[in-house]
């Protein structure tokens, strides 16, 4: 059977790689005994791979304390940015439940009862409270950042 040369490059990173299914195997190596050309392409891909091994065998100590760094800096910044949607998400809830006991008013009952929506109350409180706890949260890790360069 012939197969033409573009049809073996294509097979040629599977056949490689020692992906490919026995038949192609078979077929490939028979196209390399007579095909210099296809010959030459699959030396590429060994002198690629051994060359990119050979370059990048050494691992940089240097290298690897900036990938280091850059997984605290990631994991500080979760950290501000987990501190940081807290307080605002609690601002906001504080200030929401705030505006919502304004806004249910009160009223006094039939029966004389004075009626108002005192469950906002404690809410915004609660809001307000976790809103100042992770701020100065905020706050202490952000002067920590700081002062630690």
């Amino acid at each position: 059977m012939n197969i033409t040369c573009d049809v073996i490059r294509d097979l040629l990173p599977l056949y490689h790689d020692d992906i490919c299914s026995a038949d192609s195997r078979t077929l490939i190596e028979t196209h390399l005994d007579t095909c210099e050309d296809c010959k030459k392409e699959l030396e590429k891909y060994n002198s690629e791979i051994v060359g990119g091994l050979n370059m990048n065998q050494t691992v940089h100590l240097d290298d690897a304390k900036q990938i280091e760094n850059i997984s605290r800096a990631w994991k500080r910044d979760k950290k501000v940015s987990f501190l940081q949607g807290v307080t605002f998400i609690s601002i906001l809830g504080s200030l929401g439940a705030t505006l919502a006991y304004n806004a249910h008013g009160s009223y006094v009952a039939p029966d004389g009862r004075l009626v108002e929506a005192f469950g906002f109350i404690p809410l915004a409180f609660l809001f307000a409270f976790i809103a100042i706890i992770s701020g100065l949260s905020l706050a202490v890790l952000m002067l920590i950042r700081k002062f630690k360069g």
